[in-house]
């Protein structure tokens, strides 16, 4: 009789262990995916809840090279956010062309990628002029932003442009924009103006390279291939290239022959 009291006791300590795991990756996978900016909705079942105060948040500023621009990323936050999670921006010496850690990676022509953490907006302010402006005019998440900064040892080809990786609309309709979403790659001037979308709707970016032989950009781009408002390692990859000189929305380089015997030889394989 012990031996069958100690036995239920234990396995009610471990049923009560497991079923709290449950809840702790429950609760913190909806956590996650409701991280980035909430939106406004005229959903009635949904406006009922509460707006919640939102702060604005700076992050450190960034002299951008051979310009008269200084940088000035912006973050929002809930006023009941840990204040460990305020807008992060990276030491300038972590900014090395050579290696990144983790998800950062080097890049060749002395570009440069900034963490800005959750950025959702730039000020570009004009130091000789004081002109000042915003890069968007609505809610967004800037994933990724690339620019170019030369010291005096480099002597290859110079590219004289901004690259913008942005969540800016809520693709998988979740009542947030986050990097859950699709983005849109941007290119752009120095002064963060005139910017040209040169990747489809529906996509994110998964690394791009500069052909200097054709002055074009190539990129690859991950689809929502199975059109279930999600992006994982079981969608599709498309290669599109664009002209650094005359931008526009990337084309495939890859033609549908290839796929197809790729497809083929994909068959072959068990």
């Amino acid at each position: 009789m012990k031996r069958l009291a100690l036995g239920i006791i234990i396995g009610g300590i471990i049923g009560a262990v497991l079923i709290l795991i449950i809840i702790v990756v429950f609760d913190t996978k909806k956590r996650k995916g409701q991280e980035g900016l909430r939106l406004v909705t005229n959903d009635t079942a949904k406006a009922s809840e509460p707006k919640k105060q939102q702060q604005l948040v700076y992050g450190d500023y960034m002299d951008l090279d051979s310009t008269n621009y200084l940088l000035i990323p912006l973050g929002m936050k809930t006023v009941e956010e840990n204040e460990n999670r305020l807008l992060k921006n990276k030491a300038s010496e972590e900014y090395s062309t050579e290696s990144y850690i983790g998800s950062y990676r080097s890049y060749r022509y002395n570009f440069y990628t900034l963490d800005f953490g959750n950025c959702n907006n730039i000020i570009f302010y004009n130091k000789k002029n004081e002109d000042t402006h915003l890069l968007l005019q609505k809610p967004a998440v800037i994933a990724e932003f690339y620019f170019p900064f030369y010291n005096a040892e480099y002597k290859a080809k110079k590219y004289w442009f901004l690259l913008f990786g942005i969540h800016e609309s809520d693709s998988n309709d979740d009542g947030y924009i986050n990097d859950e979403d699709a983005e849109t790659v941007y290119i752009s001037n120095l002064s963060g103006q005139n910017m040209i979308s040169i990747t489809p709707e529906n996509t994110q970016l998964v690394d791009w390279y500069i052909d200097e032989a054709t002055n074009n950009i190539l990129m690859k781009v991950r689809l929502d291939s199975n059109n279930d408002k999600k992006f994982s390692a079981t969608d599709d990859i498309e290669i599109l290239k664009t002209a650094i000189s005359t931008p526009q929305q990337g084309l495939p380089i890859i033609g549908e022959g290839i796929k197809k015997d790729i497809k083929k030889i994909l068959e072959q394989i068990k």
